[in-house]
């Protein structure tokens, strides 16, 4: 049995000259052998279908799940752990905007953890956040489009924020810091401050078959009774009734009912662009494979100033603070390890074996086990460490880590 990943481990590597952690998981359909899998389909109809090199030679494989789509799994699975913790144990800062009494109102709350630019998305230039201004509650822009002054204090952050100032954006937004983000919205447009993504991962299928074949038909059981020569009038706000006597003005499918004939290719109504005559029979595949790696040094790039620290104090909170990231990193895959990898209709995986992670250096690779459970224990040390050493993080529900 591999050793848990302890706290001391993980800060001597993110201290040290470790490379990266990398976890490669190896899965199966959950149909077994022969089942099939559907990848995503990309502009044209096509899968992204590419040769890799395993075990030496050229292989046939296809993507199931992108780097950006990992990104934002990995996301959700930290999302639910969020919201399933108890109020007084939410494991990191999260940054929610509220659609509650908007003409949105369905959307509810709404996180930095869903938005495709993270906290630097669109949607948080057009919020505003309640802030104390001379004693009285005012609304004010979370941030300004143009005029980072006019934005809230909490706003300010993220506009500051760089790789060598990212103590603020630590506070406010870890996860910006491990998953990457462009400041492509705010006032320097496409100048905005990059952060790298430090976290990857993504899913291919090995030994892809190719020119599969799927059927697509319907039987509509209204039809099969009353036939197909139904006349239906279709009135100018889309309500439809069937005409008694006379002709009608709309063919079945335009209010969604009929039959679909039985066939393997796309019409040729619907082909647009496709570069297959076929529909997209999905893929046979020997077997999955995940491939995560968290990149120390791109960690080791981030800067957490605190004010009034020696050199010396200063290193070790810049050691700390990197080391919460990859705490919370390596806690997203092993929660996405632990709640399964469904990744849409028909390409549901299942792991091998366990899961387990190798921690990179020069000349030596160590295996360490991790569970959901002791990446929440290893997360809570890294920030007690993290806090000891000046830097911000909430302290009780609510509580805003940039006002402490």
């Amino acid at each position: 049995m591999n050793p848990i990943l302890s706290y001391e481990a993980l800060r001597d590597a993110v201290a040290g000259t470790a490379m990266a952690f990398r976890s490669v998981t190896d899965l199966e359909p959950a149909g077994g052998e022969g089942d099939k899998l559907f990848p995503p389909t990309y502009q044209g109809g096509v899968y992204a279908r590419e040769e890799r090199i395993i075990d030496g030679r050229r292989v046939p494989c296809v993507l199931l799940d992108s780097v950006q789509s990992q990104a934002n799994r990995l996301e959700l699975a930290l999302l639910e752990w969020h919201r399933s913790a108890k109020p007084d144990e939410k494991p990191f800062p999260l940054v929610q905007i509220d659609f509650a009494g908007t003409t949105a109102s369905e959307v509810g709350l709404f996180t930095a953890l869903e938005a495709p630019h993270r906290i630097a998305d669109a949607v948080f230039l057009a919020s505003e956040i309640e802030e104390l201004v001379d004693g009285d509650n005012v609304l004010r822009p979370f941030r300004h489009p143009r005029n980072p002054e006019r934005g809230s204090t909490i706003g300010r952050l993220v506009d500051e924020a760089s790789p060598a100032r990212a103590t603020g954006l630590f506070g406010l937004c870890p996860t910006a810091l491990v998953f990457g983000m462009w400041d492509s919205h705010g006032a320097r447009g496409g100048l905005g401050q990059k952060f790298q993504r430090a976290l990857v991962s993504e899913i291919i299928g090995i030994d892809a078959t190719e020119e599969n074949r799927r059927p697509a038909s319907r039987i509509d059981p209204l039809i099969v009774v009353a036939g197909e020569s139904i006349p239906i009038r279709k009135a100018d706000d889309k309500t439809w009734s069937v005409v008694d006597q006379g002709r009608g003005n709309a063919r079945l499918a335009e209010i969604g009912l009929g039959n679909v004939v039985p066939s393997l290719k796309v019409p040729p109504e619907q082909r647009r662009n496709f570069e297959s005559e076929f529909n997209h029979g999905g893929v046979s595949v020997r077997f999955a494979r995940q491939i995560a790696v968290l990149s120390l040094p791109a960690l080791r790039r981030l800067r957490f100033p605190v004010d009034s620290r020696s050199a010396d104090q200063q290193g070790e909170a810049d050691i700390s603070a990197r080391a919460v990231l990859a705490a919370v990193a390596l806690a997203a895959l092993a929660r996405q390890w632990a709640s399964g990898f469904s990744l849409r209709s028909r390409c549901d995986l299942v792991p091998r074996s366990d899961f387990s992670l190798q921690l990179l250096a020069p000349g030596e690779t160590r295996t360490f086990h991790l569970t959901p459970e002791s990446a929440t224990d290893l997360l809570h040390a890294a920030v007690r460490q993290a806090k000891s050493h000046g830097l911000p993080w909430p302290t009780e529900p609510h509580s805003p880590p940039w006002r402490e």
